[in-house]
C-alpha cells in the first residue's frame, strides 16, 4: 500500500473507502471493449459444457456485486453452469442467497454449496471444492470480485473448438491485476494435475503455480487479453489478508512462501499436487437443502 493510500485509508471510513474504490472500478476505469467475433455463436459448434468457479469467505460485499451479473451476462449459452462455494461465510451471505439465488439453482444455472467446517480461509482448498463440484466438460475460476463479461463462455467455448484439451488460457493484462485467477482447462486436466496445491500457506501465488504445472506437463498456454472479460472490483492488502488463522497475516508474505514452495517443486518435477491426499473434499449442503454432498 502506498504512503498516500494508508493515508487515506486512515482518514476515511473503510466502508465509505470501499463504496468509492467500486465506484471507480465500476465507472471509471477505462476498458477498450471490442466486438467479439462472430464465430463465438456459430451454432455449428460444438458446445462443450462450461463451469464458472467462484469461491467466497466473508467477501459477500464483493460476491453481491458481480455474480447475479455473471450469470445474466452468460444464461444464454447452453450448458453453463455457475458453481458457488459458501466456505462458511459469516456475513449475510447465506441468507441473501437464499433470497436471491434460488431462482438460478431452480433453473440450473447455478449449483450452490454451503459448507460449515472451516473456521478460517484457505485459498487452495476453497477452489478445489468449487472445481472438484464442477460438472463442466471446462473449468473456469472466476474470482468473487471479477465479473466474466457479457458471452464470456461462448467465447471460452470458441476457444475449444479452435484448440484441443490440453490447451490452459490465462485471463489477464497489465494492468489489470485483478483477474490474475481466471483461469479456464479442461476438468479432465485439473483433475490429472491435483487441482491447486493444499499444502500451500492459506493464500498467494496459487494460479501461478496452478498454471506453470501445467505449463511444465505439456499443456499449451495462452494469454488472452481481450478488456471485455478483464473487468473487476479491487482489493486492499487489508483485505487480501483477511479470514486468516493468524491475525497479522500479511498477504505478500504469503505470496512469497507460497512463490518459493511452488519453484522448488516444480524444480524437482514435482508436477502433481495434493499426490495421496483426498484434496478438494468437504462436506457441503446443496442448493439450500439439507443435502449433504462431498466430492
Amino acid at each position: 500500500m502506498s504512503k498516500l493510500s494508508l493515508f487515506f485509508s486512515k482518514l476515511i471510513p473503510q466502508q465509505l473507502e470501499r463504496n468509492l474504490r467500486d465506484f471507480r472500478d465500476l465507472y471509471l476505469r477505462n476498458y477498450a471493449f471490442e466486438k467479439l467475433p462472430a464465430e463465438i455463436y456459430d451454432p455449428t459448434l460444438k458446445h462443450h459444457s462450461i463451469s464458472f468457479c467462484t469461491t467466497c469467505m466473508n467477501r459477500f460485499f464483493h460476491l453481491r456485486k458481480t455474480v447475479i451479473k455473471n450469470m445474466e451476462d452468460n444464461i444464454n449459452y447452453p450448458g453453463v453452469e455457475f458453481v458457488v462455494i459458501n466456505y462458511n461465510s459469516q456475513d449475510g451471505l447465506h441468507e441473501w442467497a437464499k433470497k436471491n439465488l434460488k431462482k438460478y439453482t431452480d433453473a440450473g444455472v447455478l449449483s450452490y454449496y454451503h459448507t460449515k467446517e472451516p473456521q478460517f480461509f484457505h485459498v487452495c482448498k476453497a477452489k478445489n471444492l468449487a472445481h472438484r463440484a464442477a460438472k463442466g466438460d471446462i473449468v473456469v475460476n472466476v474470482d468473487g470480485d471479477n465479473f466474466t463479461g457479457k458471452d464470456f463462455a461462448y467465447y471460452i467455448n470458441w476457444l475449444y473448438n479452435k484448440h484441443d484439451f490440453n490447451s490452459i488460457f490465462h485471463f489477464r493484462k497489465k494492468p489489470y491485476w485483478g483477474t490474475e485467477g481466471r483461469i479456464a482447462l479442461a476438468k479432465t486436466k485439473f483433475m490429472e494435475l491435483g487441482g491447486y496445491e493444499e499444502s500451500f500457506l492459506p493464500t498467494g501465488h496459487e494460479d501461478h503455480d496452478l498454471l506453470n504445472r501445467a505449463k511444465a506437463y505439456g499443456m499449451r498456454y495462452e494469454n488472452i487479453q481481450i478488456e471485455n472479460f478483464l473487468r473487476y472490483l479491487s482489493n486492499t492488502t487489508k483485505e487480501k489478508s483477511m479470514n486468516f488463522e493468524d491475525e497479522n497475516a500479511y498477504y505478500y508474505n504469503y505470496e512469497t512462501g507460497n512463490r518459493k514452495i511452488s519453484n522448488d517443486n516444480i524444480a524437482a518435477g514435482k508436477l502433481i499436487a495434493n499426490v495421496n491426499t483426498s484434496w478438494g473434499s468437504l462436506p457441503m449442503f446443496k442448493n439450500f437443502t439439507e443435502e449433504v454432498v462431498r466430492f
